[in-house]
């Protein structure tokens, strides 16, 4: 402030008149346009009747492509001016301000040069001088006058402005306090892969034991889904979720579940820096090959590039993370798990030695860590388990060389069993006492429930080590096993004792995760056909179904219904009605 005064100081009477109406009607420009920008700019028009009829025209046809990239562009359209004037409100606050510091100090200085040389007062007449109460007044109007106008509209701008996506986070506001449940019936939930539970297991008599959709046999519809990927469905009440991926973009789909119709689609937005090599590094696995998750409200998608994202029951994107550049050979195929609004994910990357696997709790409806432990293991692609046992919940891991449990509330280890070794894909299971874990060139091991700590010489019932599974998962119904492999060949196992039962062989491998409905066992080949046999001591196929494309994926089941997705079509199979 003295320097400034200093400089004023250099001015004679005509210049200071000068700087004192220039600052001022320069200032009192800027006060107009912030005004009148504040008056006639509507931020967000996201309540406009014709956006409004654009909108419910789209919910009606979803398939509207021309009235949906119209929208697309009326967002951008919005958003860029929203940023351009948010930077002009900017610039002229600053400018506004200074300019109001150089006209008050350029009036005081006009004031001193007015002032003459005062008569020497005597001591009794030194009094205040009604001219300086006057002169106080009107310092204090110039200051507060402009700066209550500028207060008064940067707190109606605030209060006003829209909400738009982070760019650093991507994350964009929640309302407060936990969203009400969408209740519907337990029948028309499948919120994550293999089900509520994780296991494969449904009973529903009223399922298809048959289906050929050339020929349209048990066939509801059948669409083509646009985009690559190996994620299963999801389903709750009358949305269904899969994801599509490539190097250009990641999506998650809503369907109408009752006719298959498009509902809509939401491309990813993360601050994710990929690399080139990954374009060609996407393999068979491809970047789509993890399942979402959803509780009603909102759709968890995590991605071969490492990113995941919450999106709401609209398709708006809520939240955001990248866990960094992928570290894995074959890619990344672990699908996140749903307890109440945690999200589990295990990600196990690089070798043991770099140290780059980790399990994750996420908040579902933030993406916020609730926990988050480093895991000394390399990388796998299976996804974990979530029990109850001995009463106490277990969140079930398997990779080379551990199987690990967790507490799912804290993350921290409650036991491990050394039974592990090489590329880890499928899931565990667990039944009447026993954890199963297994994969290809290493062994099918039976854990007991109860353990504290390493185990691997006090809770293994047994093993078994020859025709194992390279992806798909198991099943059982607590008495029996059902192990599928990538050759062809099925075996069926005791639980208890780990005795072989039977062997079945077929032309073609498994790498769908089989699905037991009753007594029934639905197990699909990579060429797309389901083979359907009872669980029992002898085999005994009871039919098939025909797909007529490869499917990779696990089935979904609502309302006595199967949703699959192969290669190109999303399917729905279901008994006429």
């Amino acid at each position: 402030m003295h320097m400034l005064d200093n400089l004023l100081a250099l001015f004679d009477r005509k210049t200071t008149i000068y700087l004192v109406a220039a600052s001022g009607v320069f200032s009192l420009v800027v006060i107009i346009g912030l005004c009148f920008d504040g008056l006639w700019y509507r931020p967000m028009p996201v309540f406009d009747v014709p956006l409004l009829e654009m909108r419910e025209t789209l919910r009606k046809n979803p398939q509207d492509q021309a009235l949906r990239e119209e929208i697309r562009h009326l967002d951008q359209v919005v958003r860029q001016d929203f940023i351009t004037t948010r930077k002009r409100l900017l610039v002229g606050g600053y400018l506004l301000f200074f300019s109001l510091l150089i006209f008050v100090l350029s009036l005081r200085r006009w004031t001193v040069l007015q002032k003459k040389l005062p008569e020497p007062l005597l001591l009794s007449q030194l009094t205040e001088h009604p001219q300086a109460q006057m002169n106080l007044f009107r310092t204090l109007a110039f200051f507060c006058i402009p700066l209550a106008l500028l207060s008064l509209y940067g707190l109606s701008y605030l209060k006003h402005r829209p909400q738009l996506v982070n760019e650093a986070g991507f994350q964009a506001p929640q309302p407060p306090g936990p969203p009400l449940e969408i209740l519907v019936p337990d029948n028309q939930k499948w919120p994550q892969l293999r089900g509520p539970k994780g296991s494969g297991v449904v009973d529903d008599p009223n399922l298809p034991v048959s289906w050929d959709v050339e020929k349209a046999e048990n066939l509801v519809w059948k669409v083509e889904i646009p985009g690559k990927g190996h994620s299963s469905p999801v389903i709750w009440g009358d949305r269904l979720y899969i994801t599509t991926g490539d190097f250009e973009s990641r999506k998650v789909l809503c369907y109408q579940r009752s006719d298959g119709s498009l509902v809509w689609s939401c491309a990813l937005r993360t601050n994710a820096q990929l690399d080139e090599e990954l374009k060609e590094d996407e393999g068979d696995t491809g970047l789509a090959a993890p399942t979402a998750v959803t509780d009603g409200h909102y759709i968890v998608a995590f991605f071969g590039t490492n990113e995941i994202a919450g999106i709401d029951r609209e398709g708006r994107q809520i939240w955001s993370r990248w866990f960094g550049p992928p570290d894995s050979d074959f890619g990344i195929a672990s699908s996140p798990i749903l307890s109440g609004s945690t999200v589990y994910l295990q990600l196990d990357q690089g070798s043991k030695e770099k140290k780059h696997s980790m399990l994750y709790a996420l908040d579902i409806a933030s993406g916020k860590p609730r926990w988050e432990i480093p895991r000394e293991v390399p990388c796998s692609w299976s996804t974990p388990i979530l029990v109850e046992s001995n009463g106490r919940s277990e969140l079930i891991t398997a990779a080379d060389p551990w199987a690990i449990s967790y507490d799912p509330v804290s993350g921290k280890e409650i036991w491990r069993a050394k039974v592990l070794s090489g590329a880890v894909a499928p899931m565990p299971a667990s039944c009447n006492g026993f954890f199963f874990t297994a994969t290809e060139y290493s062994q099918l091991a039976a854990i007991k429930t109860g353990g504290q700590g390493d185990i691997t010489e006090t809770h293994v019932a047994w093993t078994m080590e020859s025709d194992l599974p390279d992806v798909a998962g198991m099943v059982t119904d607590g008495k029996l096993l059902i192990l599928p492999n990538g050759t062809g060949k099925v075996r069926c196992f005791d639980v208890l004792t780990g005795k072989r039962i039977w062997t079945q062989e077929y032309d073609n491998g498994f790498w769908s995760n089989p699905t037991l409905n009753g007594d029934l066992v639905y197990m699909t080949d990579m060429e797309g056909t389901t083979f359907i046999f009872k669980l029992a001591d002898k085999y005994e196929e009871v039919g098939q179904g025909k797909f007529g494309e490869p499917v990779l994926t696990s089935f979904a089941v609502a309302d006595s219904r199967f949703y699959v997705r192969g290669e190109k079509y999303l399917y729905c199979l279901g008994k006429p009605q």
